[in-house]
């Protein structure tokens, strides 16, 4: 259990700062694997083409490839320290504005973070509850948060004799991707009643209001006595609610009903933005054409649904999607301002890569952006929940060749 004085006590940035010489490693990790692969191993295989040149160009891509999932395993470090800077920040800030309005009140707050009211006090009982409730909370909230960093960090340490590259990336990383957005979820004063809530959103500073918004959105929304205007704010005005956008593609991030193509990228953001309330678009008669985004009629069988040529290709293909809604009412918006509920795409930005250059091969969900300023997305093919961009562009670079990653809101225009 936090204790209140630990807690008091807590220098949060302590974490940050860590995360950012964390952050810097992983860096010169993966531009050392770029400079081998650049420098090294394809110069062999221009230059040196027999079968010792070529064991020695395995070996050079093997060297590379140790420090690609060094960098992997470092940036789930860097995200869990960051969630511990980020959610401990507010919650300690949150107890010290109780205790300041505990003490407003007239009552006393023990060293163990019990409130009490002296003889004769005027205050009314409420005030008394609010504040042992916030207190409460505080701690309560600092203890999962402690439990659960310490579980990550402990994961992360065995994993440094891990030799795969993917298994770094994909797994390693993805659950401190995805812990590092639980644990700001955990600053929340989930299971509280209405005005405990109310009392909580009104004390925060703007900066904490903001991260929350755009971190956590869904499990935001969802607190009873949370503002009226600011789940509204967080529903957006595009066409369709940003919070279902994002709610249908956590659900279902694992989820592989839908998945009747062999590549289910584009499908899966269609399928969101369908479920977030986003109408299709139909010829004059009502039906799918291909200057539109529907779905068309399905049938319910995947093998005849996937070849009925009723999903248009805005639907089923990443390009065109993105193309349709920029063409549609939408608009391109710098990475710096990717909201929860917007379209993240991939475009390849130099030859080398799975299309040609200036395509576009691969969408998701945007579903958190935490206040390191990392977006985090939600995707199927292959199924990934709350991917951390910052951990595995530089991974994807190195696979698929420059990219340049597009953020795209849709407004519904017709």
């Amino acid at each position: 259990m936090v204790s209140f004085e630990n807690l008091l006590a807590a220098r949060p940035d302590e974490w940050g700062r860590a995360a950012d010489t964390w952050a810097a490693l992983a860096r010169e990790s993966e531009d050392a694997a770029n400079g081998i692969f650049e420098r090294g191993s394809a110069k062999v295989a221009e230059n040196w083409t027999d079968q010792v040149g070529a064991e020695a160009g395995a070996k050079l891509d093997a060297l590379a490839n140790s420090y690609l999932t060094a960098a992997g395993t470092m940036h789930g470090v860097v995200s869990i320290l960051y969630g511990l800077d980020d959610s401990i920040g507010p919650i300690r800030r949150s107890l010290e504005s109780a205790v300041d309005y505990a003490r407003r009140n007239g009552f006393t707050v023990d060293a163990d973070g019990r409130v009490t009211a002296p003889a004769g006090s005027t205050a009314p009982p409420e005030a008394l509850r609010e504040a042992d409730a916030l207190i409460r909370e505080a701690l309560d909230s600092a203890t999962r948060i402690d439990v659960e960093a310490r579980t990550q960090l402990d994961e992360l340490a065995a994993a440094v004799f891990n030799a795969d590259r993917d298994w770094a990336v994909d797994h390693v990383q993805g659950n401190a991707s995805r812990a590092q957005v639980e644990l700001l979820a955990e600053a929340l004063p989930t299971g509280q009643d209405p005005a405990t809530v109310a009392a909580w959103w009104n004390a925060l500073p703007p900066q904490d209001r903001a991260a929350f918004e755009r971190a956590v959105p869904v499990e935001l929304y969802d607190l009873p006595g949370l503002p009226e205007d600011v789940k509204r704010r967080l529903e957006g005005d595009d066409g369709y609610n940003r919070i279902e956008a994002v709610r249908w593609a956590q659900q279902n991030a694992f989820n592989r009903d839908i998945d009747i193509f062999d590549n289910n990228c584009a499908n899966f953001v269609s399928y969101a933005l369908s479920n977030a309330g986003l109408a299709p678009k139909l010829d004059d008669f009502g039906g799918a054409y291909q200057d539109g985004w529907s779905q068309g009629a399905q049938t319910g069988w995947d093998w005849l649904d996937a070849r009925d040529y009723t999903h248009t290709p805005a639907w089923t293909v990443s390009d065109r999607q993105r193309d349709f809604f920029l063409d549609n009412g939408g608009s391109e918006i710098p990475l710096s301002g990717a909201q929860p509920g917007d379209v993240i795409y991939w475009e390849q930005a130099a030859p080398g890569g799975p299309i040609a250059e200036g395509g576009v091969h691969h969408a998701a969900v945007v579903t958190s952006v935490t206040p390191d300023g990392d977006v985090h997305y939600t995707q199927h093919t292959a199924s990934r929940l709350d991917a951390s961009l910052d951990g595995r562009l530089p991974t994807n670079e190195v696979v698929e060749g420059d990219q340049r990653v597009v953020i795209v809101r849709p407004r519904q225009s017709w």
